[in-house]
């Protein structure tokens, strides 16, 4: 038995241990997951792939989990796409992206080989390298004998090929491009592109972005793509050595500017944060069936606690999100279908809050949106159980929402919401069984949070310090199917 046979038994002889996974957030069936790959429209559904573990719920071993969408609500599980079974590829499968040629479903990713896996890690032993698996239903690949296709021997001097990873691969004008991750030797990040004119042969085209050596970042996972009349290069952002774990917290960023593949050059216009939270990483977006940028990105805390290994499983997706740039503004809209899968709304208006008094729903899952003139204040409190919770404070005096939780790190953050022009400031609120997905004024800003804690609250209550009015509060209760 081959291990994607192995891997593909397991599961299906397994999956019926799992609990407690969300309800409607993308999880994987059994075992460990984290970044999308290969995400998708192909021949009438959204594919997507992700790093996974079946065996475990913690990294190690990683193959291609598969699953396809319509709706990004109601998923179909496939077989296991990629296993680690050959030389290039060993110790793992790791990310990249999809690309369709010919009818056929092309996927890019990262082999990696690093024979003291799980033990210290030896730079001159670990090698990265870009491969390639072809598929004519998208369901069964096959690696390429041409495997791997982008090595050390046309990585340029100066960049480490143990740090060579996350294809992103896209078609300009008849040419095809792949934009990668690497360390370069001053162990800082840089984001390089590569050209090709058939996906089997390879050319280094250019360094397109690098950081700063102060910054003291990698760069993971990028994404490049144009939305109305703009280019935006998107990566992911982590430590560059150990000892800078601590002034580095991971996030994920975006830059609109221009990609100028004469200069060999992304020019940046603007920069900011794709999601305000502490659980939103390594996103990868697509075209979507109206031709519309789709994004999905991993949802997981750094540094937190697993959720208890009886659940069977850890890992969720984001919801899908629509990018667009309004204004100069990059925006982010939820793109699930409210009415197919959620009540309908139970509106209320001109509600009058009283200091001491809560509005409260109890539900694991549902929508919350409230609208309110911005000077007034008020709190939210979601997974809320006494006096645990996750904390949503919006002090209309400052501009600021203040988000704290007394789960996992009982952290605290600060989101400036700038939008002044408006008198009145929209919140909207994705609450599933283990997260919590925040979109502000349509979309202007986005946070993510999680907690995988078993003895959560499953309350959501409204209250306020001073006696207000709240203009509209709209709830919607997921509906099961």
């Amino acid at each position: 038995m081959n291990k994607l046979e192995k891997a593909n038994k397991y599961i299906q002889e397994n999956k019926d241990q799992v609990n407690n996974r969300p309800i409607y957030h993308f999880s994987p069936e059994i075992g460990w997951m984290n970044d999308p790959n290969g995400f998708i429209y192909y021949k009438g559904r959204y594919h997507l792939f992700y790093q996974y573990n079946p065996y475990d719920v913690v990294w190690d071993n990683m193959h291609w989990g598969h699953a396809t969408t319509t709706d990004f609500v109601q998923w179909e599980y496939l077989p296991i796409a990629l296993a680690n079974d050959r030389w290039y590829d060993a110790n793992g499968c790791f990310s990249g992206s999809a690309i369709e040629k010919d009818g056929k479903l092309y996927l890019m990713y990262t082999g990696h080989v690093d024979p003291n896996l799980g033990f210290d890690r030896i730079e001159s032993e670990i090698f990265e390298r870009q491969c390639i698996a072809v598929s004519k239903d998208g369901v069964n690949f096959d690696k390429i004998k041409e495997n791997p296709v982008i090595d050390e021997k046309i990585l340029p001097e100066g960049y480490c090929i143990c740090d060579f990873r996350d294809p992103k691969v896209f078609e300009k004008d008849g040419k095809y491009y792949a934009v990668l991750a690497v360390r370069n030797k001053q162990r800082r990040g840089e984001i390089i592109l590569f050209s090709s004119d058939d996906l089997l042969t390879w050319e280094f085209h250019s360094s397109i972005y690098q950081s700063k050596d102060e910054e003291n970042i990698l760069l993971e996972c990028p994404d490049i793509f144009s939305i109305d009349g703009k280019d935006v290069l998107l990566f992911s952002v982590m430590p560059c050595d150990p000892i800078y774990a601590n002034e580095i917290q991971n996030h994920t960023a975006y830059l609109i500017g221009k990609l100028d593949l004469e200069k060999g050059k992304f020019f940046v216009e603007q920069k900011g944060l794709l999601d305000y939270g502490r659980a939103f990483y390594a996103p990868q977006s697509t075209t979507g069936k109206h031709g519309e940028r789709l994004l999905i990105g991993w949802m997981h805390k750094w540094h937190q606690k697993n959720p208890p290994k009886s659940y069977g499983f850890n890992g969720m997706m984001s919801l899908p999100r629509q990018l667009t740039i309004e204004n100069g503004r990059f925006i982010q809209k939820p793109a699930i279908d409210l009415h197919s899968f959620f009540s309908e709304k139970k509106n209320q208006k001109n509600i009058r809050m009283y200091a001491g008094k809560e509005w409260s729903i109890e539900n694991i899952a549902g929508y919350l949106k409230i609208n309110v003139d911005r000077k007034k204040s008020f709190t939210v409190q979601c997974f809320k159980k006494s006096d645990h919770g996750i904390q949503f404070e919006w002090d209309g005096c400052n501009g600021n929402l203040i988000v704290s939780s007394s789960y996992g790190d009982k952290e605290t953050i600060q989101i400036e919401i700038d939008d002044e022009n408006n008198d009145f400031i929209t919140f909207e609120w994705f609450i599933d069984r283990h997260s919590i997905e925040l979109f502000i004024n349509g979309g202007q800003k986005v946070a993510s949070f999680i907690a995988y804690e078993e003895d959560k609250g499953r309350q959501t209550a409204i209250s306020v310090k001073e006696d207000t009015t709240i203009e509209t509060v709209e709830y919607r209760e997921f509906i099961f199917k």
